[in-house]
């Protein structure tokens, strides 16, 4: 049971705007340069107003993170192997260009509660729903998981070794068919 708060009830879309402008600027600056002045100004919000709703700059974050994984999945087709080419690709976009920071706080390990709730709100979602794509294209096969990675992997280490997002080609040519090998899904 919980009680009621004195004073004004929180205004959800001060909630909204913070959370954003937290997101964009942890893309932007990371977690250590991330301040919570600066998600109270670019928000339009007092600072107090957040401190009411985070106690910290970590609450923040992390309540920023679980939100932000609701927004993002691909709309289902009927085409199953184009909604599996564009999982691939958008998550190839996504780790190419704004997910530095974010993989940054994984790979330090400097802080694990925050390096898991990256994981849970923003490589969880993507790595399910591309299970869920792989799964409609070649059916329940045995290692359907290590398909399901094979993938992201392969995203993930080219963007890790080239320093950008593998291209459309190469994600047709090159990581869709090591996932698809040996299944009737084949390309």
């Amino acid at each position: 049971m919980t009680t009621a708060r004195p004073g004004r009830p929180f205004d959800p879309a001060v909630g909204e705007a913070a959370l954003r402008a937290t997101l964009e600027l942890l893309e932007e600056k990371g977690y250590t340069g991330l301040r919570v002045a600066d998600v109270a100004r670019e928000a339009g919000v007092g600072l107090g107003a957040l401190y009411r709703r985070w106690p910290d700059k970590r609450s923040l974050v992390l309540a920023a993170l679980r939100g932000a994984a609701r927004d993002r999945d691909i709309p289902v087709t009927d085409d199953p192997m184009a909604d599996l080419v564009t999982g691939l690709k958008t998550l190839a976009s996504r780790l190419g260009e704004r997910a530095t920071p974010l993989l940054s706080i994984i790979l330090t390990g400097t802080d694990p509660q925050l390096a898991d709730a990256v994981r849970e709100a923003k490589f969880a979602p993507l790595r399910d729903s591309h299970y869920e794509r792989l799964r409609r294209v070649v059916g329940d096969v045995p290692d359907l998981e290590v398909r399901a990675d094979i993938g992201p992997a392969l995203i993930f280490l080219h963007v890790m070794m080239r320093g950008s997002a593998p291209s459309d080609e190469y994600i047709r040519t090159a990581i869709l068919p090591a996932m698809l090998r040996g299944t009737d899904g084949a390309p």
